[in-house]
């Protein structure tokens, strides 16, 4: 599909800035981050930037490939993480049990949302700009996504 080079004037209304968008994020919300490469790292960095704001967030994820700067200690009371996946990044925080493991099959993940057995307040994930239809892609990261 071809894209749409005045996508930002179409849908001018829905543009937030990570800022904006994180305003939606409340203390004591689940929020699920987008998997590996697909990652938005910008809300991240936005998200570990209002901790102080924040408490008893639970970052639910598959796999971080970025530097996951919400499980630094000095977070603790703003972030628990709760993950499907324990990642060279995020051990740390599971060996000083300071976060949780789900065992859970890769295709039953989205099941326990759907099911509301893990329901989620905020997803953050990453797209690309929309093309002439509106239409979107998840680009490289096309999994529980």
């Amino acid at each position: 599909m071809e894209y749409d080079e005045n996508w930002q004037v179409r849908y001018r209304d829905m543009i937030e800035t990570p800022k904006q968008a994180l305003a939606h994020v409340k203390s004591g919300h689940r929020v699920f981050l987008g998997t590996g490469c697909g990652e938005p790292t910008v809300l991240v960095e936005a998200l570990t930037r209002e901790a102080a704001n924040l408490a008893d967030v639970e970052i639910v994820q598959l796999l971080t490939k970025g530097d996951a700067p919400y499980i630094d200690k000095d977070y603790s009371d703003s972030f628990k993480v709760n993950s499907f996946f324990i990642g060279h990044n995020v051990r740390e925080i599971f060996l000083e049990g300071r976060g949780d493991y789900t065992p859970i099959l890769m295709s039953d993940i989205p099941r326990l949302f759907d099911s509301g057995q893990l329901p989620l307040d905020v997803a953050l994930i990453q797209v690309t700009p929309p093309d002439c239809r509106g239409k979107v892609s998840l680009g490289i990261s096309v999994d529980i996504v």
